[in-house]
């Protein structure tokens, strides 16, 4: 049964990510109260957790938590209440502000279930009701293995479940943000010499302010780093790099030196690890990220044969959540490339807003408006006609890229089009594949694809399946892949068009139809491949691997 759900946009909405880098199954609790303890019950019976429980039903979080729902609570023992306590100067909780305990409260729960087993690397999917998400890590503590949340709580008591949720307890009271980025930077004596830089070019003020839903991720060059490049005072800045001799010009090449280090938006490393590009505050420069083992490294390529080493991301140091974005450490500084162009392979249904509803390769999702989302616009429709995300497809709808995709009822009389923002596309010459699973209800629609307004040369119907008897070469020739690693008969793929990408950037990506079948068009895949680089591997399986022959 698809659920229809609207949520309201907060801060967490324009986080990146997404197919995230580590899957996960969405784990079943009932919600419905039953025989179990509901989460404020079970809190309040426990006598180690007595103050914490205090806390919820002074903040008036007691009642929704012993009611319906599905919610995670972190919490704190009364070991870590009464540390917090008289870190305040509080004798009791009652000694707390209406607004203080509030935000106590609400720093530790996050309107989800989830499991120790669902974390992933970086930060819990979902924010909690306070706003900030929740980082994770294992560390190894006296010999022993823990989850460490926010760099500072343990978790050491994981995995209740109740009748409307999971407990985890942990041994710290979460700590309230207060910083922007740029207080977070010049709190630390090691990035003096960055934070001096910011202040010169004059960026600081951009990573100072405080704009709802305006956010910053910040690769931070420590002192010892720049150092190794010889970099000592900000002299030595200016004197490699300033060329205009006004270091706040946006043209002047400290200036964008320094600018290349922010990317706007809300990224923490898994966001950084997920996709291959980002933007950056320079415009048209991307940064390009590489994942090998456990190393994040930034703009590491092979050029004209030879291995450009990439500076490796700090991940211990890194992920530190401030009021305005999340500031990170790398080991070595970053610059501005020339690129090449390079092969994008994306999975539509990676927007932000279906991680936020928490059912991005978990669950089902009917999305009733276009206001919903921030890349992906459509004509309004009715709720009935609404499009529709699968993140659990299986049976015939089984073998899609990252096992999910996004049905459009993409017809004249019902959505005649819909545009989605692509990832940061490098400038080049592109080959153009989309990827769907077939529907053949009235013979299928015929399609018409355009990039940034420019229509492209081939149309696809969305009923037509894959010729399977065909060598894989002599299909490629005649603009027909398959895309899938699984042996899924049901899903096609077809190059396009040629595209040239002017300008580095994200791009405009429009799908038209002016046919009226019934066939709805459930869109799985889509890649730009430089014309001259292998266009049929690697294939992709249902937990987004890439599959080489």
């Amino acid at each position: 049964m698809r659920k229809i759900l609207k949520l309201s946009i907060s801060l967490s909405l324009w986080t990146g990510l997404f197919m995230m880098l580590f899957s996960c199954t969405k784990e079943n609790f009932t919600e419905t109260t039953d025989t179990s303890p509901n989460i404020n019950r079970f809190l309040a019976e426990h006598e180690d957790y007595s103050l914490f429980a205090e806390a919820l039903r002074q903040a008036g979080a007691a009642s929704y938590l012993d009611a319906w729902g599905t919610y995670t609570v972190f919490a704190p023992n009364n070991s870590a209440m009464q540390t917090f306590l008289q870190s305040e100067g509080k004798g009791s909780v009652g000694d707390l502000s209406e607004s203080d305990v509030k935000d106590l409260v609400n720093l530790h729960i996050v309107q989800d279930t989830v499991s120790t087993g669902q974390f992933r690397d970086g930060k819990i999917q979902r924010n909690s009701v306070f706003g900030m998400f929740i980082t994770t890590a294992v560390q190894n503590i006296d010999g022993e293995s823990y989850f460490v949340l926010n760099k500072e709580s343990k978790i050491i008591m994981p995995n209740i479940r109740t009748g409307n949720g999971v407990v985890h307890g942990i041994d710290k009271v979460f700590t309230k943000v207060t910083n922007t980025v740029m207080q977070e930077i010049e709190a630390d004596p090691n990035l003096s010499l960055f934070a001096e830089a910011l202040h010169l070019t004059g960026l600081d003020a951009l990573l100072n302010q405080r704009v709802a839903e305006e956010f910053f991720s910040v690769l931070a060059v420590s002192n010892t780093a720049f150092a190794q490049r010889g970099f000592n005072t900000i002299q030595d800045l200016v004197d490699e790099y300033n060329h205009t001799g006004n270091p706040k010009n946006p043209e002047d090449s400290l200036y964008m030196h320094i600018a290349y280090h922010i990317l706007p938006d809300l990224k923490y490393v898994s966001d950084l690890a997920f996709s291959s590009s980002h933007t950056t505050q320079v415009p048209r420069e991307v940064l390009l990220v590489k994942v090998d083992r456990e190393k994040i490294l930034l703009n590491e390529e092979e050029w004209l044969g030879e291995l450009e080493e990439g500076a490796e991301v700090d991940r211990e140091a890194s992920d530190n959540t401030t009021v305005n974005g999340v500031l990170h450490y790398i080991k070595d500084d970053i610059y501005i490339k020339q690129r090449q162009p390079f092969r994008v392979d994306w999975d539509p249904a990676d927007q932000p807003e279906l991680k936020v509803a928490g059912v991005y390769g978990r669950g089902e999702l009917s999305f009733p408006d276009e206001a919903f989302f921030r890349d992906i616009t459509w004509p309004n429709t009715s709720a009935n006609n609404s499009p529709y995300y699968n993140g659990v497809a299986s049976g015939s709808f089984g073998g899609a890229v990252n096992g999910d995709y996004i049905e459009f009822y993409l017809r004249a009389s019902v959505i005649p089009w819909v545009e989605l923002k692509t990832p940061v596309v490098v400038r080049g010459r592109y080959k153009v594949w989309v990827g769907w699973r077939t529907r053949t209800d009235d013979g299928g629609n015929t399609i018409r694809t355009f990039i940034n307004g420019k229509e492209l040369s081939r149309t696809l119907n969305n009923g037509e399946y894959r010729i399977r008897t065909l060598p894989e070469r002599e299909l490629e020739a005649l603009g027909y892949k398959k895309h899938v690693s699984a042996n899924a008969n049901n899903y096609n793929c077809k190059m396009v068009g040629i595209v040239d990408i002017d300008i580095t950037d994200r791009q405009t990506l429009r799908f038209e139809c002016s046919t009226n079948a019934r066939a709805r068009f459930d869109l799985d895949f889509i890649q730009f491949i430089p014309i001259d680089q292998e266009q049929i591997y690697p294939q992709f399986d249902e937990q987004g691997n890439a599959v080489y022959p």
